[in-house]
């Protein structure tokens, strides 16, 4: 091959690279937005925990990949007893499930199966209250590497799957009974609801921290107080009846 050769040659694959590129930026934004979930988490007065989730695909995503997202969602959720529901809304698919636990220990028991969330909690007992301190990192990739792995017949490059599945994106949302939360790095609040915007490309954790009032040693204190407030009031009364009576005596 002479240098006019090797010359087209490397601007040939050049340009083929170029073209590669271009492509991708476009299926990004063409994909960008066609998918969107919430993932609720909502915490009842009583200790009950209500998990609700959906998501909405675009028929150009459910194309490329729906099967294989609808197959590992069900495979992940009936190992730990939900039941996955898929129905038509307008031109796009809709993947939703909802499960109530007993407590927050059900959830861990039946739930652990999921693995898509490693969770740290740091307690630090005060009298008056408990903090929690909770720093949780998504798993999503885990759920990405393994349609990619689980594609194998169909005729879309591997590239464009991972880039399609690293633009879907949740909300999850925490719902607690009463406003306890402290710091935390939550996109919005409204409310006793906190959201997070998650993506599966996501490396950044949730990070939150939740006052847990002791119930025992604030009725304590708040009997303590009105003891104060009530000794308090005996000795205004006392005091304003002796001045009565020394002022009736002169």
């Amino acid at each position: 091959m002479n240098k006019k050769d090797g010359h087209h040659a490397g601007s040939f694959r050049l340009k083929l690279r170029i073209s590669g590129l271009i492509m991708l930026l476009l299926s990004a934004l063409l994909l960008g937005g066609c998918a969107s979930g919430t993932a609720h988490v909502t915490v009842k007065k009583d200790g009950s925990l209500e998990l609700a989730f959906s998501m909405l695909l675009s028929a150009r995503v459910e194309s490329l990949a729906g099967g294989k997202l609808e197959e590992v969602l069900a495979h992940r959720l009936a190992a730990a007893g939900i039941e996955l529901d898929k129905s038509q809304s307008g031109s796009s698919t809709e993947y939703k499930f909802q499960k109530t636990y007993g407590s927050f220990e059900e959830l861990q028991q039946n739930a652990g199966s999921l693995d898509i969330i490693d969770t740290e909690v740091a307690q630090a007992d005060k009298w008056l209250y408990t903090r929690y301190e909770v720093t949780a990192r998504p798993k999503l990739n885990a759920y990405t590497d393994e349609i990619i792995d689980s594609i194998g017949s169909l005729n879309v490059p591997e590239s464009l799957v991972r880039l399609m599945l690293q633009n879907l994106a949740l909300n999850f949302k925490l719902t607690l009974p009463y406003n306890l939360y402290g710091p935390n790095n939550a996109d919005s609040q409204e409310g006793n609801t906190l959201t997070w915007r998650i993506s599966m490309a996501d490396t950044e954790p949730v990070r939150l921290v939740v006052y847990v009032p002791q119930v025992q040693n604030l009725a304590i204190a708040g009997g303590g107080l009105v003891l104060v407030f009530s000794a308090g009031a005996v000795w205004l009364v006392r005091l304003i009846r002796a001045r009565k009576s020394r002022q009736l005596k002169q």
